[in-house]
């Protein structure tokens, strides 16, 4: 059941931050992401994973969206910060982080069908974005293009560490890597 709520979560959660951002209302993006993080932090069983992938997701995430942004392959719609990708971007990481240990943690043990779904799943997500209007493909064929190969190389690698300090923190080995 409780996969399922993160599940659930996640989807209501990159809504609101997609909207919020092609709305001009970043504050739900904000609090909607806080409050599940906070929510779902303190009912894990494994929070300093989770706080740990939270936190290499955003690193990770946040240099991606800002390398396809600098490339001009994406645009946002409240633009940028300095060269950056926009905060909110990273509120998607931080929630998609937290289903790694959760909701997706079914495909630990299947990396390759997970490089595999990324493939496709990646670009479809930003597509959504893009009907809402939260992102801009201003290079679709080369977006599509890094979305599909870089999320089919890093997740998998995202994932590999979900499931290692998952299993160092039931071992209460609390070493950072």
């Amino acid at each position: 059941m409780r996969n399922v709520l993160n599940f659930i979560a996640f989807q209501a959660v990159w809504l609101i931050v997609i909207l919020s951002a092609a709305n001009g209302k970043l504050q739900y993006a904000l609090l909607a992401t806080a409050a599940f993080a906070v929510v779902q932090v303190y009912f894990s069983r494994w929070r300093e994973t989770d706080i740990k992938l939270i936190g290499l997701g955003l690193l990770s995430g946040m240099m991606l969206d800002t390398i396809w942004l600098n490339m001009g392959w994406i645009g946002y719609a409240d633009g940028e910060m300095g060269g950056l990708a926009p905060w909110w971007i990273g509120c998607l990481w931080v929630n998609f982080m937290l289903t790694l240990n959760h909701s997706l943690s079914w495909l630990q043990p299947r990396l390759k069908m997970l490089g595999i779904m990324t493939v496709f799943a990646a670009p479809l997500s930003y597509l959504a974005g893009s009907k809402l209007e939260a992102v801009s493909l201003l290079e679709p064929g080369m977006a599509v293009l890094a979305l599909s190969l870089s999320w089919a190389l890093l997740v998998p690698m995202l994932m590999c560490l979900a499931r290692l300090w998952h299993q160092q923190e039931e071992e209460g080995n609390h070493a950072l890597v």
